[in-house]
């Protein structure tokens, strides 16, 4: 439950030993490092660029990447579950990685899916043109042939529904001598027509068809219309024969994919490694190396080194500056909460110099999410579905970090389902402790005391960082002062006779300590007299706190409230019949479920508020590096490390 001890070290080593030197870092695998940079002055000093080797394993991912989404399109649900996840060494891998035959089997892989993209695209082009076609195909002349006559003037066309009224009228008014519209079909909201004209009056024909909307046909045939719908379809089905062909071949490269998973592994640490090496700076002989390992690997990182690069290595290696911005950050949590760790890291991980709040923040969420989702029911169905998802699924590492979260969660909303008497909204009776259909008062003070302990206890949260950081007046002057003047102000209207007058004298203290020592960093008296009066301000601040805290409340109620109406409806079918039985079971399951989701969705979401912007406000600032391993798991490859603590 803290974050891990960092080591910072600088390493100089001979360029000539590059390759074995990030072979080890690699295997060592917690190393992070610093992106150096060249001032202008240090001409001695160059980055090192490894971009034409990057490029070229980039390629190879795109390829397999491609073959990969290719093949995967073929597999149905069984042979999707039946591809397990692999355990293996960072050398096993590296193994089988270089032998893997992947640049013979992929042109012939690519060879077929091209056959099959084009086929694909031909059948489409066929289908679009006897799509054209068919309005046409009663027309029992080449249309192309008669469009391309000296002796008449031919178009075959059509004429939107809106335009073809007016274009009958105006046709009649318009007394041509030899022109002629002739209907063939009609289809939606167009109607297709032939017009004919000599060539005399062919011009002026012309423009009348246009102003009236007519748009041109664009026949690609010198056959009859009827025949080449014939010879797409002789041709369309050749291509479908020719796709069943490509895909039958395409679909003997899933006996690849196993190794397919594992080349993408090796090429996505292939990289990683070699990417490394970007953050190095070199001279002429010497590479330069900068960054942090966890403190209880410095032995191990020590003793690495020296069994690869012997005594031809400089390694000065110190405990990292608490204040030190660029210090990467690994959360150290047991089972139990580590879950929590994907919340911390939503808002923000921890700077080097504050707090792991993942505690913290493992305590009042799960308060806050079962609060809010408060029934035994929901509660069963989020702690058993979670519980059998992990067993029965096998889950990349964030994703089953989210799942026991909501284990956690589910088994929260069981204890408040109980303290509230809540089964799927009362569809069972259950004895409870409070009863959310009528003790709304009790339900307001109970969530407003969950605000106060929890910003009470956020803000000493920072008392103990200022004490542990040797600042003792800086937690009586932030917290201790506040605790005086916030709760003293509670306690002012909450009790009664000699109490309230000690309630008083406790707030008065702490609020004319807060306005005395709120600007004690600025410099003149009237700038701290001003920011005394502003820290001051800000226990209205604290209102708005605790009022945010009766969104437990609403969304209990609300959640509950539907949860209610679905059993009344459910209640009103039930006694009509087979038939309003088996409409109450459809209705109840259907309507519990969706209000299970926004419930849990609404909890999820409210209880992540309530710790960003109330609690974190009081002590947490975040902005921390993630730890950036040198060994990247896929989602059927898992490589064995060691851990950060050996």
């Amino acid at each position: 439950m803290a974050i891990v001890k960092m080591d910072k070290f600088n390493l100089f080593s001979f360029e000539n030993n590059r390759t074995s030197l990030l072979d080890i870092l690699q295997k060592f695998n917690y190393v992070h490092f610093n992106d150096l940079k060249v001032d202008d002055g240090e001409d001695y000093l160059r980055k090192v660029k490894n971009q034409d080797r990057l490029t070229r394993i980039d390629e190879k991912r795109s390829k397999l990447e491609y073959a990969i989404n290719s093949i995967e399109k073929f597999l149905d649900d069984d042979e999707k579950n039946s591809i397990e996840k692999k355990d293996m060494s960072l050398d096993l891998l590296y193994q089988e990685g270089n032998n893997f035959r992947f640049d013979e089997i992929y042109p012939l892989l690519k060879e077929q899916l091209d056959l099959r993209e084009k086929s694909q695209e031909r059948i489409k082009s066929l289908k679009a043109s006897n799509e054209e076609l068919e309005v046409f195909k009663d027309l029992d002349v080449d249309i192309k042939s008669i469009e391309d006559s000296h002796r008449f003037f031919v178009e075959v066309g059509s004429i939107a529904d809106q335009f073809y009224k007016d274009f009958d009228t105006d046709f009649v008014k318009k007394d041509f001598k030899t022109a002629m519209v002739i209907d063939l079909n009609k289809k939606e909201s167009l109607n297709y027509v032939i017009a004919i004209s000599s060539l005399e009056e062919k011009d002026e024909f012309r423009e009348f068809l246009r102003d009236h909307g007519f748009s041109k046909a664009n026949i690609k045939t010198h056959k009859k219309v009827s025949e080449k719908i014939a010879l797409n379809l002789e041709e369309i089905e050749k291509q479908e024969k020719n796709l069943k062909e490509s895909e039958a071949k395409i679909k003997e490269n899933k006996k690849f994919l196993p190794d397919f998973y594992l080349y993408q592994a090796y090429l996505d640490n292939l990289r990683r490694k070699e990417a490394s090496s970007e953050y190095f700076l070199k001279t002429k002989r010497l590479d330069l190396v900068e960054g942090y390992i966890p403190h209880k690997l410095k032995d191990k990182f020590n003793s690495d080194l020296k069994e690869v690069l012997g005594d031809d290595f400089v390694l000065d290696l110190k405990e990292a500056d608490k204040d030190d911005p660029d210090v990467p950050i690994i959360l150290d949590n047991n089972k139990l909460i580590e879950p929590y760790e994907s919340v911390v890291e939503t808002y923000s991980l921890p700077k080097y110099n504050e707090v792991d709040p993942t505690l913290l923040v493992s305590i009042f969420y799960t308060i806050f999410t079962g609060f809010m989702l408060g029934d035994l029911g929901y509660g069963l169905i989020l702690f058993i579905g979670t519980i059998l998802l992990r067993k029965y699924k096998d889950l990349p590492e964030s994703t089953d970090k989210m799942a026991r979260l909501f284990t956690r969660v589910g088994l929260s909303g069981c204890v408040f389902g109980l303290i509230f008497g809540s089964f799927f909204g009362g569809i069972i009776p259950l004895p409870g402790l409070i009863d959310t259909q009528k003790d709304f008062n009790t339900l307001m003070v109970i969530s407003l005391i969950i605000g106060g302990i929890s910003l009470f206890t956020a803000l000493g949260v920072k008392g103990y960082m200022e004490i542990r950081d040797g600042n003792p007046l800086g937690a009586l002057f932030d917290v201790m002062l506040w605790y005086m003047a916030v709760g003293g102000a509670i306690a002012l209207y909450l009790l009664d006779g000699s109490g309230k007058n000690i309630a008083k004298i406790i707030m008065i203290i702490g609020m004319v300590g807060i306005v005395l020592t709120g600007g004690r960093e600025n410099k003149s008296i009237g700038g701290k007299a001003a920011g005394g009066l502003y820290s001051l301000y800000g226990m209205s601040s604290w209102i708005g706190d605790f009022v945010s805290f009766l969104r437990l409340m609403a969304l209990v109620l609300s959640g509950g409230f539907v949860a209610y109406s679905v059993n009344l409806i459910v209640g009103m079918l039930w006694p009509a019949g087979i038939l309003g039985k088996i409409g109450a079971v459809i209705v109840f399951v259907i309507f519990q479920l969706f209000n299970l989701f926004l419930s849990t969705l609404s909890a999820y979401v409210h209880s992540l508020r309530l710790v960003y912007v109330e609690m974190f406000n009081k002590f947490y600032e975040g902005g921390g590096k993630k730890f950036r391993q040198m060994i990247e798991n896929s989602k059927f490859i898992n490589i064995i490390t060691g851990g950060y603590n050996g």
